[in-house]
């Protein structure tokens, strides 16, 4: 029988599984320390050197961040007007930035098995984009990824799906909700749990929206933390008595970990400087300069691995307190929980509709599920389960393994294509 790889590319994780020919399914080891967990993170100093992961943190403090540092680069394969970015001065299309990833990940798992496999079951959210041009682009974009990695089989699993293949068989015919909540994405499945092989027969629902951990993470930077960055500033230009307010547009990119090096483009960072001097008082051109060394120092990571630390503060504390200290950038925001949750409580509704869509599918209602299975990082924010309790009952809820689901039910995916 063939052997696959399985990869769960992920929007902040990544793992890769390795399926044998006789249907043994182990975790390869992804990380230069070892760890099968592998951040979805790139560092490259130089047009020749590449680094993934931890490795990438630690290899871009060595270089004090001399280089090009991408993270939640997943976010960009549905932006059709992304088409790719400058590295080391030459453009880099999207594809070959994934592809590098995915190609690293591929060389760990040879280099493990001592084996060149070229079959693959790649992970992908129940919906890369709302519109269907867009997912379509986006699933397109990976496919050429995988190809430019090495790979010649290349099989997509919805990721809730796979999280569903990974829960235990019933004995007792069940209906249950997998709930997928990432970095990027929150996905569900509703999904029929017996003792038999499963088919598509057996996916009663499927639904997915982009918004997940780094939404919530964004919603602390744009209510709390971007204005020591110059989002409340006024300014007014020559010749015009009326005050004008930091672009909605700027604001949407500065909240967006992925997107804040996008701030650094000639055309913006022009206006940028500009509105500086043009601002009403000293405190505004301040924070405009914390602007600028936040992008031209790629602060973006610290910066967001503060705000995540203070989320997760305030899970247990009324109070969190933010800190960012740095040469030019001192940033201490104290953050009540009511305060938070009332910020992300939008983002938090826009989820819990897109779950609900997954019951229109089959004229199913949430009373109708057994269980529900938990799985992902941001799935374990208390402001996800809360929502889900509301949904679904507190007795109904299940924690699942929280980063490992997707991958063992992707594995079990490619030993259904061994039959």
């Amino acid at each position: 029988m063939k052997e696959f790889y399985a990869i769960d590319f992920g929007t902040s994780n990544s793992l890769l599984a390795h399926i044998d020919a006789s249907g043994v399914s182990k975790l390869i080891p992804m990380d230069h320390d070892g760890d099968v967990m592998l951040k979805s993170l790139i560092f490259t100093p130089t047009l020749r050197e590449w680094y993934f992961g931890k490795h990438a943190i630690e290899m871009r403090e060595e270089n004090d961040g001399e280089g090009r540092f991408f993270r939640s680069i997943k976010k960009f394969l549905a932006e059709s007007n992304f088409k790719g970015t400058e590295v080391h001065g030459q453009m880099m299309p999207i594809e070959k930035l994934v592809s590098t990833f995915l190609k690293h990940m591929k060389k760990q798992a040879d280099k493990a098995t001592g084996k060149d496999i070229k079959n693959v079951v790649l992970g992908r959210p129940a919906r890369y984009s709302l519109d269907d041009e867009k997912d379509k682009l986006a699933e397109q974009r990976m496919m050429a990824a995988a190809k430019l990695a090495g790979f010649d089989e290349i099989l997509f699993c919805p990721e809730p799906l796979a999280a569903g293949l990974s829960i235990a068989k019933s004995e007792t015919e069940e209906l249950v909700m997998i709930a997928d909540f990432g970095g990027g994405t929150s996905d569900f499945t509703i999904l029929k749990v017996h003792n038999r092989n499963y088919s598509t027969d057996d996916v009663m629902g499927m639904s997915g929206v982009f918004l997940a951990g780094d939404a919530l993470d964004g919603r602390m930077m744009k209510e709390f933390i971007s204005p020591h960055f110059g989002s409340r500033i006024e300014y007014r230009i020559p010749f015009n008595d009326g005050l004008l307010k930091f672009p909605k547009k700027l604001m949407n990119i500065l909240c967006s970990p992925a997107h804040i090096s996008v701030l650094r483009e000639r055309e913006t960072w022009d206006f940028l400087k500009e509105i500086q001097t043009y601002s009403v008082n000293e405190e505004y051109k301040r924070q405009l300069s914390q602007l600028f060394i936040l992008v031209e120092e790629q602060l973006a990571y610290p910066i967001y691995r503060e705000i995540e630390k203070t989320k997760i503060d305030l899970s247990s504390t009324p109070v969190g307190h933010f800190q960012f200290l740095h040469p030019g950038i001192k940033i201490h925001e104290d953050i009540s929980e009511g305060d938070y949750k009332e910020s992300i409580s939008e983002v938090v509704a826009k989820i819990k509709d897109s779950m609900l869509e997954s019951f229109t599918q089959n004229d199913l209602e949430p009373k109708d599920i057994q269980r529900v299975y938990i799985t992902g990082g941001t799935g374990q924010s208390p402001y996800i389960q809360e929502m889900l309790r509301n949904v679904f009952g507190a007795n109904k809820i299940s924690g699942g393994e929280v980063f490992q689901s997707v991958i063992s039910g992707l594995a079990e995916f490619a030993k259904l294509q061994q039959l």
